[in-house]
């Protein structure tokens, strides 16, 4: 008779009761990403964290070109998982070089990688805090995987809104058109009057994480001066609105519609015969920074 413990099958009992997560981001495109990431590893009870793949972003005033924005997110990612002593062996992955809209149709690490672990499991949430691109190519590529994935995106602005010129949405419209009319079970976060209630000035922030570590005192720092978005005493911390949305749902209100279809000037047109789409309607702003600062501390 055999006695001992069987690792491996402890190990994989233990993931199996946590959410399998994808979080695909554009990290040093502004300090919400970095505090996004932070989150969800320190969440790391509740979440499988599969992978970290970069999603393309661009500053064309400040001469950022995609490929760069690939290289410094990478790096950024890498930066806050040593800081959390999160092992990023095959866990972070480059994405797209352009948008859809541009023409870009290219395999890369980070569509190959949502493909391979969609696959696999029976289920997995992709967190998409930045243009979707790299999450419109995986189905393109892989429409089997549309059964197998929930995602949850922070882009566009609320129902009814006049247009959806927003960073995540403008940078590739082709995309968030591609995923919309895949079918795929969804989530969207708007930003415009709501997720932008999540608004914060910094004294606040220092009140709750200043010295508490050494990547707390980075995040307040990123906060007040990033090189893109210069000196801000208070900021909307967009991003860490998806990870929470799936730590407790219960802190949202949402409706459930016939997905839009996108006008010309980029605004939804509403539609009564199609496939559903979650929009998140409301938030409880207090909720989210108790769990969130709570977490930041630990």
């Amino acid at each position: 008779m055999k006695i001992g413990i069987d690792i491996d099958n402890v190990i994989s009992n233990y993931k199996k009761d946590k959410i399998n997560v994808i979080l695909d981001t554009d990290t040093y495109n502004e300090c919400d990403d970095q505090f996004a990431l932070s989150y969800l590893i320190k969440s790391k009870d509740l979440f499988n964290i599969e992978a970290i793949t970069v999603a393309p972003y661009s500053h064309t005033k400040r001469d950022v070109k995609v490929r760069d924005g690939q290289e410094l997110s990478y790096n950024e990612i890498l930066k806050i998982c040593n800081w959390l002593n999160f092992d990023t062996n095959n866990k972070v992955f480059k994405g797209s070089m352009d948008y859809i809209q541009n023409g870009y149709n290219e395999n890369n690490d980070a569509v190959n990688k949502i493909i391979e672990i969609a696959l696999k499991n029976n289920k997995t949430y992709i967190l998409g805090i930045g243009a979707i691109t790299n999450i419109a190519l995986a189905i393109k590529k892989e429409p089997d995987i549309i059964n197998k994935i929930e995602i949850v995106w922070l882009g566009g602005n609320e129902l009814g809104y006049k247009d959806n010129i927003e960073y995540n949405f403008n940078q590739d419209i082709e995309a968030v058109k591609i995923v919309l009319e895949s079918k795929v079970k969804m989530t969207i976060l708007p930003c415009k009057n709501v997720v932008s209630e999540l608004r914060i000035d910094i004294n606040t922030l220092k009140k709750y994480l200043e010295n508490k570590s050494d990547l707390s005192n980075y995040l307040i720092e990123r906060f007040y001066n990033d090189e893109y978005h210069g000196i801000q005493t208070s900021r909307v911390i967009w991003d860490i609105s998806v990870i929470v949305y799936i730590i407790n749902k219960n802190w949202f209100e949402t409706k459930v519609l016939s997905c839009p279809d996108i006008n010309e000037n980029t605004s939804y047109e509403l539609t009564y015969n199609k496939h559903n789409i979650t929009f998140v309607t409301k938030l409880h702003k207090d909720k989210i920074y108790n769990d969130l600062f709570k977490k930041l501390r630990e």
